[in-house]
């Protein structure tokens, strides 16, 4: 269990760079309007077809971008890690949002409304910059994820997976709390292909599992070793 103690939205906010080169007015407006949600593991917080009304920070937690197939089959879109911004590309496209979110872990977020996000948007530089480098970031991770899906082995799929959820400026050992069956839905394979593709990570030390727990503790250096290697 995480025992870190709570951040609060404020904090979070504070601490973006984003947030910082805002002119004085500007971030009052973002205190006066922000708000927070927590979510229990499995948690819907927006759903296909709703209306897009914020804006999301995630500050403790995983959030899953997903679609459903007609047969009811998933297929993840994203992962959202904490101290990432999720949701902009629903508000810039003003349409009813295309995609479920859903919280993998217990989550904590901030909600930024609509009406805010657009008031920055039209105002800041230096936000729609942190925008532009936010989407060109996670167009990176759908065309590796789109070209191991196509071009790769299952074990490139489960490694890009995991990449998707460890945090680059974190430690080298990092420790995932997402159950071998949310990685099957990330990486759109079977958990039994998951579970071979794994053990294979485990033989090569690049991830190891917990003692009587579901999580692994994934090595992100190795991890990303595997990735470069294979590329």
């Amino acid at each position: 269990m995480d025992q870190r103690p709570a951040e609060t939205w404020l904090a979070f906010v504070e601490n973006c760079a984003w947030y910082r080169n805002l002119p004085h007015d500007l971030r009052c407006l973002v205190r006066q309007t922000a708000s927070e949600k927590t979510a229990a593991a499995g948690d819907t917080i927006a759903r296909t077809g709703e209306p897009c009304t914020h804006w999301y920070g995630l500050m403790r937690g995983v959030l899953q971008m997903y679609v459903v197939g007609s047969d009811g089959t998933e297929t993840t879109l994203y992962c959202l890690r904490e101290g990432e911004w999720g949701g902009e590309g629903s508000l810039l496209k003003d349409e009813p949002r295309r995609y479920d979110l859903r919280a993998l872990t217990p989550s904590h977020l901030c909600m930024m409304p609509r009406q805010t996000f657009d008031t920055l948007r039209g105002a800041s530089i230096e936000f729609n910059h942190f925008l532009c480098d936010l989407m060109n970031a996670r167009m990176g991770v759908f065309v590796g994820m789109l070209a191991a899906s196509r071009l790769q082995g299952p074990e490139m799929q489960v490694a890009k997976g995991l990449m998707m959820l460890v945090d680059f400026d974190g430690p080298d050992e990092q420790e995932l709390a997402v159950s071998q069956h949310d990685l099957a839905l990330i990486c759109g394979l079977s958990r039994q292909r998951v579970n071979m593709a794994i053990s294979v990570f485990k033989r090569r030390d690049i991830v190891r599992s917990q003692p009587n727990r579901s999580a692994l503790v994934v090595r992100v250096d190795r991890l990303r070793g595997f990735v470069t290697a294979e590329n």
